[in-house]
């Protein structure tokens, strides 16, 4: 017999940050097949979507920014809740859905008195319907505008509130009497949210009871419907569009031996740090990073890549041959997509000959400018007219790999016929190594000596710096002008940033001396050095953004919250100042934000939250920090990559607020007056040839643009 098809839910996502949870929540709660839409698209009216509603066994109204009293916030969910009773099915709202629905029949929707974004509250109801089954329960709360509903409603019954001191009681749940629809303010699908899959459940049964007794059954999809539950990756983009991918056959050639000691400021210095015109060190100089990475840059050798946002071509280039410069044409099959153009590159290269215990055996090192990450939304950015690049990247092929625990190092080369290369260098890092272990610093033998400022370069101390920043009165109007919309109801968070600049000694001390010293008042786990094609990074980030393993295990680790140390400071005086409501809820925001952005690439069931809003201890702060993890199903390795995740995770939502695409809309236009954030709230880190990555976010970092410095926090 052949099996019975699975049940199909139709979610309706109205841009929302959080909508793919939710979409994992219904897949574990149904086992249904959950198909994703938007607001507007593909179908622009209901009258487009009616002919396919009777494939589906129930419908989303998904959460989403805004008000149910604007079209453009709305699209056709307005008028989904008109359906006639011939096309009539299930419904369940969610935030916006159940403020739609209200307003739809009688109710009224208006600001709350006070926003609650991000917190939780305890939810009285009945235990009936929606709730049976559910007890005591805390929800998190999205939201600041509330739907009210005359008492005397004949169509629209409550179902649960919550009471607070600045909103008085506050409608929860609500039902239509006479049609299958029921809806909940709070988000059941928030991480926090308790009894989330039991209202789930519930709505599950009502709806698969109302369908059987009104004789409806779901029928197979019409051939014209092309919404699937998995977006393609982009290697599947690129087969379909007919391009053939040929494998290169390429071999790692590595060298190991202990450098326990090893001083990788030092190694820096001999290999040409201070004075080179390109150079790569991702140096992992404090907990939880053990890795530093140097990345030799090859006069003849190294390729290059710059892209510009809005190009139909990418810029191909070989390190010390000025001439070389080679249009890439991102046309087809790339569709104008410069990610799928890398997920080429790095696939044809792709090889398991490496030694498995090094993290990188070669590929792409650089950055991810902020503003690609806007373009990945689909907002247009404001007229440009910076010369810096968008994306910026070298292709490493050789590369000394050291485990800052241990004194393991790997030196490694992807070149044929490289051994003298590969030789040459081991003895140069055991002549450093040898020369630091005399009787005097000889390390104990369960420890090595990190990665210190070098020993022949003094740090500079920068004398009578000129700073200037936003004007009081500016920045303050900005601060209102965020307030005003978070009180809209158009975000639940924005993170804006305004630029300070800050004009140094003349002549200013050397890149790589200000990165010693940055390095030495503040290790960070992401620190970095770059130059790199007219640009140079000096990073002190303590935020990974994202890092993917060569066997699919995903890693994002996002900050919200911190604690200055002090001489009085403790880790548990730290806990109890970084968990408060509003601390907690900055956090617990872009956590669901990620988890959403994650759930939408790897689909249901394959993300967890190992660490839920944990305190760390950093060199000179104590960090509120979640742990959030995912695994590229097995059926679909080597289709799916981390850059699929890359590219669909930027930009960082710990930078941009939630819902992510609205908020960086209202950042784009609050921000107008200053320049590009370019760099700054992008994301840095490498891509290696073993399928392994690892980005961290650009904050508390300095960049250098040819001849200009800035000093970029947060």
């Amino acid at each position: 017999m052949a099996p019975e098809p699975r049940p199909r839910i139709l979610l309706i996502d109205a841009y929302d940050s959080f909508t793919y949870n939710l979409s994992d929540q219904l897949a574990r709660c149904t086992s249904a097949e959950i198909h994703t839409i938007h607001i507007d698209a593909p179908f622009t009216s209901i009258a487009e979507l009616l002919p396919h509603l009777p494939s589906f066994d129930a419908v989303i109204i998904g959460p989403g920014p805004g008000t149910p009293s604007n079209p453009d916030d709305i699209g056709i969910v307005k008028d989904i809740w008109h359906l006639s009773n011939e096309h009539l099915i299930p419904i369940f709202g969610v935030c916006l859905g159940l403020q739609s629905l209200c307003l739809e029949f009688g109710g009224a929707v208006d600001r709350l008195n006070t926003v609650k974004h991000g917190l939780t509250a305890r939810i009285e109801h009945d235990g009936r319907g929606l709730f049976v089954d559910v007890g005591e329960t805390v929800a998190v709360r999205y939201h600041s505008l509330h739907a009210t509903i005359p008492k005397d409603s004949r169509v629209l019954e409550p179902l649960a509130w919550v009471t607070d001191e600045e909103n008085g009681r506050v409608l929860m749940g609500v039902r239509h009497t006479k049609k299958p629809f029921w809806a909940v303010q709070y988000h059941p699908e928030s991480i926090c949210t308790e009894g989330g899959d039991r209202v789930i459940e519930n709505f599950w049964k009502m709806a698969q009871e109302w369908n059987r007794q009104h004789g409806r059954m779901a029928k197979e999809l019409l051939a014209s419907w092309t919404i699937r539950p998995r977006e393609p990756s982009l290697l599947e983009q690129l087969e379909a569009d007919g391009d053939q991918l040929e494998k290169l056959n390429t071999e790692v050639y590595t060298v190991t031996f202990q450098g326990r000691g090893i001083d990788v400021g030092r190694i820096c210095e001999r290999l040409g740090a201070e004075t080179a015109d390109e150079f790569v060190l991702l140096d992992s100089a404090a907990h939880p990073g053990k890795w530093a990475i140097i990345g030799i840059v090859s006069p003849h050798i190294t390729r290059r890549f710059r892209y510009h946002v809005g190009d139909s071509f990418l810029t191909y280039s070989t390190f010390g041959e000025p001439e070389d410069d080679e249009l890439v044409n991102l046309e087809a099959p790339y569709n104008r997509s410069v990610w799928k153009y890398l997920a080429r590159f790095m696939d044809v290269r792709y090889t398991t000959s490496g030694d498995p215990d090094s993290p990188f055996w070669g590929g792409l090192v650089g950055y991810f400018s902020y503003e690609l990450g806007v373009d990945s939304l689909s907002i247009p950015l404001h007229p440009r007219n910076h010369k810096h690049p968008d994306v910026n990247l070298v292709f490493i092929e050789r590369s000394i790999v050291i485990n800052t625990l241990t004194g393991q190092t790997y030196i490694q080369s992807l070149l044929s016929n490289d051994h003298g290369w590969l030789h040459n260098t081991k003895v140069l890092l055991q002549q450093e190594r040898d020369l630091s272990l005399t009787p005097a610093t000889t390390p104990p033998p369960d420890s090595t000596s990190p990665a210190t400022a070098s020993r022949t370069t003094a740090p500079q101390k920068l004398t009578n710096p000129v700073i200037s920043g936003p004007t009081e009165s500016h920045y303050t109007a900005l601060v209102r002008a965020a307030q005003s919309h978070l009180s809209l109801g158009d975000s639940y968070e924005l993170c804006l940033t305004a630029r300070t600049k800050i004009q140094l000694s003349t002549p200013p001390p050397s890149p790589w001396s200000l990165y010693t010293s940055l390095r030495a008042r503040n290790p960070a786990p992401y620190a970095a050095f770059l130059r790199l094609q007219g640009t140079t990074l000096l990073s002190s980030s303590p935020e990974r953004f994202l890092s993917f393993s060569r066997t699919g295990q995903i890693q994002l680790r996002p900050i919200k919250g911190t604690v200055r140390k002090t001489p009085t400071t403790t880790l548990t005086t730290a806990t109890t100042l970084l968990n408060t409501p509003k601390e907690r809820a900055e956090n617990l925001m872009i956590l669901d934000l990620i988890r959403h952005d994650l759930h939408r690439i790897l689909g249901s069931g394959n993300v967890a939250v190992e660490k839920l809003m944990g305190v760390e201890e950093y060199k000179t702060v104590y960090q509120l920090v979640s742990v959030i993890t995912g695994t590229i199903p097995e059926q679909q390795r080597g289709r799916l990559t981390g850059l699929d995740v890359l590219a669909t995770s930027l930009p960082p939502g710990s930078m941009t607020g939630a819902p992510k695409k609205r908020s960086v809309e209202i950042l784009r236009d609050l921000e107008v007056g200053d320049e590009e954030r370019g760099v700054y709230s992008g994301v840095m880190g490498y891509m290696s040839v073993c399928g392994a990555g690892d980005w961290c976010v650009v904050i508390r970092s300095a960049v250098k643009l040819e001849s200009t410095l800035r000093a970029f926090c947060g």
